[in-house]
């Protein structure tokens, strides 16, 4: 009997796809903007933050109402080939959940409906982690992460929809499926 490897990625998890959006490129070429040519570290996480939480509030998600009972649902609002920034827009239902994984070196979570628990890990023993926070976002907010270059091993956590129904606007810094993917430690 073959033995199953685990995901080492998010790649691997096989998260469902929308079809693609064009209709907000003026949101991406604007998100572009605000990335150029700048430094990542906490005051471009900040503009990132307010530049799309400004967006969300001006907007209602409606176009957006494409779920599953398996797995939230990704729309790419664009992907850069050239700075490898991405924006993509997830719609969730009551009990969709990541695994737990990481991220490049940024990475920005913008809720804009909905109740969320996000998990906060620390990494253990070779594709483990440790829970060592949790929050529950419940109103429109934007949090993210500064992590090393060049890695995909940065801000291990986990986002679970708690609401029937919600959406968040994910911002990376290279592409989110070479996250890489780690199972709960035992204690």
């Amino acid at each position: 009997m073959q033995k199953t490897q685990p995901f080492r990625t998010l790649a691997g998890q096989f998260p469902l796809v929308s079809a693609a959006t064009d209709r907000y490129g003026s949101f991406f070429g604007g998100l572009l903007s605000v990335v150029r040519n700048r430094p990542v570290d906490n005051e471009l996480g900040e503009n990132i933050k307010d530049y799309v939480l400004g967006w969300l509030s001006e907007r209602t998600l409606e176009g957006f109402d494409e779920f599953s009972d398996r797995s939230y649902v990704r729309t790419y609002l664009g992907r850069c080939p050239d700075t490898h920034w991405e924006a993509i827009l997830m719609s969730w239902k009551q009990g969709n959940a990541t695994a737990i994984h990481a991220h490049p070196q940024f990475a920005g979570y913008h809720f804009a409906d909905g109740v969320f628990r996000v998990e906060i890990f620390e990494p253990t023993e070779a594709g483990k982690a440790r829970l060592v926070d949790t929050m529950v976002i419940d109103r429109p907010q934007g949090l993210f992460a500064i992590g090393n270059p060049g890695r995909f091993d940065n801000h291990i956590h986990r986002i679970t929809c708690l609401s029937e129904t919600g959406h968040s606007l994910h911002v990376y810094s290279e592409d989110a499926l070479k996250g890489e993917v780690y199972h709960p430690a035992t204690l």
